[in-house]
This record gives structure tokens, sequence and C-alpha cells, in this order.
């Protein structure tokens, strides 16, 4: 299996790539490094560039609706933007469909701010089951369709040159073509620690790394923006990256 490495891995030939990692409802830092983007854009024009998100949108920060608001916006109007589901997002269409079956877990980890984005608000500890139906109708009243359609149709990978993005990893020591795409989405501890090269190198998110970390066989974008104030964008062109991030 050939594998590559960081500073030998090109993008496809004049493509440049935005990858921006976890957000988690922080909107007034979504705005911010997109702007730097559009900046970065218009100082160093190139016709063709892909802007991809790495996923998890939503929970812990205070407005997650509105982040959902804005990329389901934008993914409309500019096909050069992708945006790939994170393990929240998978989390939350799991709340919405089976709300007994996964509410423990969700409201810990970022499903109460989630909710209360929209209005309904939920409490952490011990509630009933019936608290928990009667304010899960309210949230599936509330949720525009726009965003249910736009969390059932993420992405869970791109590729593009030598580059693979995906949320949160890939399973070491299994081809590309055979991966799990909840491993994409949720891996972790077999991801992490691993320091061999892969047939693409990885972009990706979803385990807080502050500031970034940068290795040989992967890029890790997510610089824990809901505690640092750091929201970061990995800009690959040629064999080349650059780094651009909120708060600095």
């Amino acid at each position: 299996m050939k594998t590559v490495k960081l500073g030998e891995a090109t993008t496809p030939k004049d493509m440049r790539i935005y990858a921006i990692g976890d957000i988690h409802g922080y909107i007034d830092l979504l705005h911010d490094l997109h702007q730097q983007i559009n900046e970065d854009i218009s100082a160093n024009p190139i016709a063709n560039h892909k802007i991809i998100f790495l996923g998890d949108y939503i929970d812990r920060g205070p407005d997650s609706k509105a982040c959902l608001d804005y990329l389901v916006k934008l993914k409309n109007e500019n096909p050069d933007v992708i945006c790939l589901k994170g393990n929240h997002e998978d989390q939350f269409e799991a709340f919405l469909n089976r709300p007994l079956e996964t509410a423990k877990t969700y409201l810990t980890y970022g499903g109460v701010e989630c909710a209360r984005s929209y209005g309904v608000e939920f409490f952490y500890g011990h509630v009933s089951d019936d608290d928990i139906l009667q304010k899960h109708a309210r949230l599936k009243e509330i949720v525009p369709q726009s965003h249910l359609n736009f969390m059932t149709t993420l992405e869970k990978s791109a590729i593009f040159g030598d580059y693979m993005f995906v949320h949160a990893g890939i399973r070491p020591n299994v081809a590309l073509d055979k991966q799990n795409e909840h491993d994409f989405m949720w891996i972790r501890s077999d991801f992490i620690p691993y320091r061999g090269l892969y047939e693409k190198v990885i972009i990706h998110g979803h385990t807080p790394h502050y500031p970034i970390e940068i290795l040989p066989n992967r890029i890790n974008a997510d610089t824990c923006a809901y505690e640092t104030g750091a929201l970061t964008c990995v800009i690959l062109q040629n064999n080349e990256y650059r780094i651009l991030s909120t708060g600095s």
C-alpha cells in the first residue's frame, strides 16, 4: 500500500483547500474565521478552491441554531462548500429520532445548550421520561426542516489529491475503501496515538488539541474553540500548508 506524508502530499493542481475545525455553536468565531478566509481568497486569488467544514457545528456553545442557519445558507449559495458530519450532528439526529434511548448522553455533552438555542430548556441531571418526551416534541416542532435536511445529507468524508478529510479520523491498517463511516465520525483511541503513514494525509477534528496538532500523517484542526476561542482553518495548496485562526 502506497503511503504519503505531510510535505510530500499535494492538492490537485491549481486547487486551494480551506478546512475548518469544530465550531460547537460559536457563531461569532465562525463569522470571524469565514471573513479571514474570504480576505485570504481576495488577497491570493485562485479560480478553484474548496471550503471544507469538518463537523461538530452544534452543542456546547450558545448559538447552535445560528451556526446551522449560517452553514445551510452558505452551502446552498456556494457549490465550493463541503460540510462533513461530526459525531455531535450524528447524536443530535439520534436524539431527535430516539429521545429516551439517547437523552442521557446527548444532553450531557452539549445537547442542553443546543436545545436552548432553539428556545427549549432541558436540564442536567435526573429528569423524568415524560419531561424528556414533552420537551423533545417541542424541539422537533421548532427545528427547521432545512436543518434536518442539512444534517441528513452531510457527507462523511472527502478526498482531494493526497488529502482525506473526515471529522474524527480513520482506522489504522485498514484500506481507505474498507473504512467504516462510523469511525469517520467517532474514532479516537485507535487513531490519535498512531504514527504510521496512511494512503492520504488525514485532516480532521473531533479530539481537542491546542495549539493545532501537525504530524506527518495528519493535521488536527480542532483547537477546542469552545474553551480557547481559537477556531482554526488549515489552508492546503500544492504541498504546503498555512493556518488561520481566531483569537490570535
